[in-house]
């Protein structure tokens, strides 16, 4: 019942937002672009357990969000703030270059006023709208544009954890109301139908499980909240959400469904920011019953900016439990900068050190260094 009232509330807002749409006049639009390319060179010492003396993929790299934008904003006779993004990406998603399609497929329409936002389409969730994240938004935008783990192999085998919430940065097709601030204090909600359903004509990826855990799961339903202050030059801000969504069964094996808290705190002063950064899944998408869980991811991160250069540090870790109950971890150390040349273009250079470890034994050990040059226009 609850379910089925939540679906109704769901179509009446978009019955609404096409309503309000009738008075609509011409949007402005503006056409923006973005190409970066990578290179890199890594010492992977280890791989899956063994003495790596093979495995060799430095060499240049084109970048994941290599994309064309198009932004469009109007205003409604009813005072009602109309905007929205269409991103095209710049590959065809067709033969080799399949493993591209997917990643800033933003597609969506927002409607602002007195009330704050409503939008509808495909485009990220409440966790990233409203979570602190400096491994994104830091120089380079690694670690989280995880390019750098093109140049070298992580262990496939085994389950290392979750370093964001679950569905963090997938563009599946959902419903997001983002509040305005009220004395510092603001809100976002958040409602995927179906974390497979990438924007086809057709129901998505109903069931998914990949290595042992459930991957889409539907009815997502996510509420994060945001209180942010400043106290003589020092800014604070405090972020704490929540995920919930099912899950089902496979083969007669029956999954968790997904319960998550993740929280961040940031703090600021002058040309620094640092920021700190949990999420916690325990159980969430496992085989009930089992052994599985206890996933958690953290990010600890520092920039400090001058001129129009950037310089970053990052540590992330992420750990699990395993069907044995034996305890896999993850550590990644970041070091980056980048410079703002001018025109739009930026050059950037990361370090990094890499470790991963099974049941006490080291499965992957590389470290490397990648540069970025990136442009946009």
């Amino acid at each position: 019942l609850k379910e089925r009232l939540m679906k109704k509330t769901i179509i009446l807002s978009f019955m609404a937002l096409a309503f309000a749409f009738t008075s609509t006049v011409k949007a402005e639009m503006s056409l923006s672009g973005y190409q970066e390319f990578f290179a890199g060179s890594v010492d992977q010492s280890t791989y899956e357990g063994l003495n790596n003396t093979h495995i060799d993929q430095a060499g240049i790299k084109n970048g994941q969000y290599t994309r064309i934008t198009a932004d469009y904003s109007s205003t409604l006779d009813s005072g009602l703030d109309f905007s929205g993004q269409l991103t095209v990406m710049s590959r065809d998603c067709q033969g080799g270059d399949q493993d591209n399609c997917g990643t800033v497929n933003h597609n969506f329409v927002n409607v602002s006023g007195n009330f704050g936002t409503f939008s509808v389409g495909e485009r990220f969730g409440a966790g990233a709208a409203m979570l602190s994240r400096l491994t994104a938004s830091g120089p380079t935008a690694e670690p989280d544009g995880a390019v750098f783990k093109t140049f070298y192999t992580v262990d496939s085998v085994n389950v290392y954890g979750s370093e964001n919430e679950q569905n963090y940065a997938t563009a599946n097709l959902k419903a997001l109301y983002m509040s305005n601030v009220y004395s510092g204090f603001s809100f976002a909600v958040e409602y995927t139908p179906n974390a497979g359903e990438m924007g086809a004509n057709t129901s998505g990826q109903l069931t998914a499980v990949t290595n042992g855990k459930w991957s889409s799961f539907n009815d997502i339903f996510a509420v994060f909240g945001k209180y942010a202050l400043d106290i003589d030059g020092v800014g604070l801000e405090l972020v704490y959400g929540q995920q919930t969504g099912n899950a089902g069964q496979v083969n007669g094996n029956n999954y968790n469904d997904l319960e998550e808290s993740t929280y961040s705190a940031k703090i600021t002063y002058g040309n620094f920011e640092a920021d700190y950064r949990k999420n916690e899944a325990d159980n969430s998408g496992t085989i009930k019953n089992g052994q599985d869980g206890n996933d958690e991811g953290t990010s600890i991160c520092g920039v400090y900016s001058f001129a129009s250069m950037r310089a970053g540090v990052c540590s992330v870790e992420s750990s699990y439990t395993d069907t044995n109950n034996r305890s896999n971890s993850s550590e990644l150390m970041t070091y980056s900068a980048d410079y703002s040349v001018g025109g739009g273009v930026t050059v950037g250079v990361m370090y990094f050190d890499h470790e991963q470890t099974a049941n006490s034994q080291i499965r992957t050990d590389a470290d490397g260094v990648m540069t970025m040059l990136s442009v946009g226009f």
